[in-house]
């Protein structure tokens, strides 16, 4: 059981910027060029006074009919507001009153759910006479607020508190979330980015993991995820967050300010988490170069990562061959590779393959390991091949081994010379250790140092 609070409103009122506001993020994507940029509802933990309380952002209530989604989001909305127990509504003092502003306050009373009404923008707002029109709707609870300048906020989280004091239900439905929360038996958290091209699966992928097929909207149109979505599961103790991340294409495909944007809060999403999982739709039936420049973007970002081959159900057996054979000869300069073979709606048990391969994979990430025993596995690496060095007259000796970081994880190697090293034995150590500490789709950095000679 969650307290929610839903902030529902038009186009353009400020529900992103107040829900960044009161979540402290830059969650929700806000952009003044640009209106209707939320699809999918967007949740944050809004924390008032030690209490904790979970905040949705929804899409505009009425979207543009040009939306060829405007179904899907008109259900994502109705879905917020049937699971939170206050409803924020908020307008725009801006624009006044307007025919739409009272279709929703309509709607909203029919739920019987506590309502505050939000004016938004009083700072930009001349003719006071426009406030006044507001109270016509007929809510009790009434907030005037800018959430750009943060005029009034503090102001606004005191009136809330001093109104769940007054009202018992509410008080007590708080308190029972309070003691729920903590009592979660939650061990750790783990950050997942979702990545891939545009119709990949992500979203439907996601929503199989959370045990919610509504959670995200889905479609066959390409583009349908905008902002990057951060929905959560708990699987056996674990806290796993999924963003769900905007579908990535081409530089010479991206056509538009907007879809660049999108791209960098995914490549952003990947930056700041502890996994990555690429998804690469198979009914193309071929690897892509994009496919190959998004699995080098996580590498690059140091982020582990999980490759999920989906739509498998629709290649034939053939085809399913031929797949393979292409998949491991593009892949074939990662070592050590995750990666399973999937369909996101029909795959079985598919929740407990993918959510214990991440467990897995973030243990072995943080894995701390003592200096003997990668100084063990340095002295098998030397034994099976002997220091490879640019000068064949000059001898390099490689003495010990220890821990430099986790997550990623970094080993530290002396020696003498190590400066001469080829970068083929590098690559050969790399590759060696990866294999002894099962380091599948994990990413190693190896540091050389010279040993100090004493006697210099």
């Amino acid at each position: 059981m969650n307290f929610k609070i839903a902030l529902i409103g038009n186009k353009n009122v400020g529900k992103s910027t107040i829900f960044n506001n009161l979540t402290k993020t830059k969650q929700s994507l806000v952009l003044k060029k640009y209106k209707n940029l939320s699809r999918d509802r967007q949740t944050g933990l809004f924390i008032l006074k030690k209490k904790i309380i979970k905040l949705i952002d929804t899409a505009s209530f009425f979207p543009s009919k040009k939306d060829i989604l405007k179904k899907e989001i008109f259900i994502q909305n109705n879905l917020a507001i049937s699971e939170s127990d206050i409803i924020f509504f908020i307008v725009n003092a801006e624009s006044g009153l307007t025919y739409s502003d009272l279709e929703i306050s309509k709607k909203l009373r029919k739920y019987e759910k506590p309502v505050f009404l939000i004016i938004n923008k009083i700072d930009q707002l001349k003719n006071l006479d426009y406030i006044n029109d507001f109270y016509k709707l007929g809510f009790q609870e009434i907030f005037k607020i800018s959430a750009l300048s943060k005029k009034s906020l503090k102001k606004f989280k005191k009136n809330i508190l001093f109104v769940f004091k007054n009202n018992q239900s509410l008080k007590n439905k708080l308190k029972l979330f309070q003691k729920i929360f903590l009592l979660k038996n939650i061990n750790f958290t783990i950050k997942v980015s979702v990545i891939g091209k545009p119709n990949a699966g992500k979203s439907t992928l996601i929503n199989r993991l959370i045990k919610k097929n509504d959670r995200i909207i889905t479609s066959k149109i390409s583009g349908t995820t905008r902002n990057t979505v951060l929905v959560s599961t708990i699987f056996k103790n674990i806290k796993y967050i999924f963003l769900d991340t905007a579908g990535i294409r081409r530089k010479s495909k991206i056509n538009s300010d907007l879809e660049n944007i999108f791209v960098k809060k995914s490549i952003s999403a990947v930056k700041n988490s502890d996994l990555s999982i690429l998804v690469i739709d198979v009914k193309e039936k071929i690897i892509s170069n994009q496919d190959i420049n998004l699995s080098n973007l996580i590498y690059k970002s140091r982020s582990s990562m999980i490759i999920l081959l989906n739509k498998w159900d629709l290649l034939n057996k053939q085809d399913r061959i031929f797949f393979k054979k292409k998949f491991l000869f593009r892949f074939r300069f990662i070592k050590n590779i995750k990666f399973y073979y999937i369909s996101a709606i029909f795959t079985k048990n598919i929740r407990n393959l993918i959510l214990k391969s991440i467990k897995k994979i973030y243990f072995l990430q943080n894995k701390k390991h003592s200096s003997t025993f990668l100084t063990k596995i340095l002295y098998k690496a030397v034994k099976n091949q002997k220091p490879l060095s640019r000068n064949s007259y000059i001898r390099t000796k490689l003495k010990y081994a220890h821990s430099g970081g986790i997550n990623p994880p970094i080993i530290i190697i002396h020696g003498n010379r190590v400066n001469n090293l080829s970068t083929s034995y590098k690559k050969y150590l790399n590759n060696f250790f990866k294999s002894s500490l099962n380091l599948f789709g994990i990413p190693l950095t190896l540091e050389f140092k010279n040993s100090r000679n004493p006697y210099v």
